[in-house]
């Protein structure tokens, strides 16, 4: 992996901990699913979402998930947050074979701080 893309990954998990600080109050984001397959619709949503991006449909799970912004909660935060720290962890080849990049995770994720309040300077500002 490239040294700057090793960059971008590490300012990405750092946005999103920055992120998790001032939205949830707490120091890391980790959405998970429950054991029981007892599943929120919002459980739902990120199972789906993932399923879609490992799939390599990375943009239409994104729009799925800007479409479902409606819900400013702070498990839907999690959630989408979790879902860009996931896409986050996809290798270089995978993004670029599925027209996505790690600068669209970078931005997606600052557009997610944004729509809960806080904006961190620019997407930009962090890569």
């Amino acid at each position: 992996m490239a040294v700057k893309d090793d960059y971008i990954m590490r300012m990405i998990k750092d946005m999103a901990r920055v992120l998790a600080r001032l939205i949830l109050g707490k120091d890391d984001i980790n959405y998970v699913l429950p054991e029981d397959e007892e599943f929120t619709v919002i459980d739902n949503l990120y199972k789906k979402l993932i399923t879609m991006a490992d799939a390599g449909q990375i943009n239409e799970a994104e729009n799925i998930l800007l479409n479902e912004l409606e819900d400013k909660s702070s498990e839907y935060f999690e959630m989408a947050a979790s879902f860009y720290l996931h896409l986050n962890e996809y290798s270089d080849g995978f993004l670029d074979a599925h027209q996505y990049s790690r600068e669209e995770i970078n931005e997606g994720m600052g557009n997610l701080g944004k729509e809960f309040g806080v904006d961190l300077g620019g997407a930009e500002k962090w890569i």
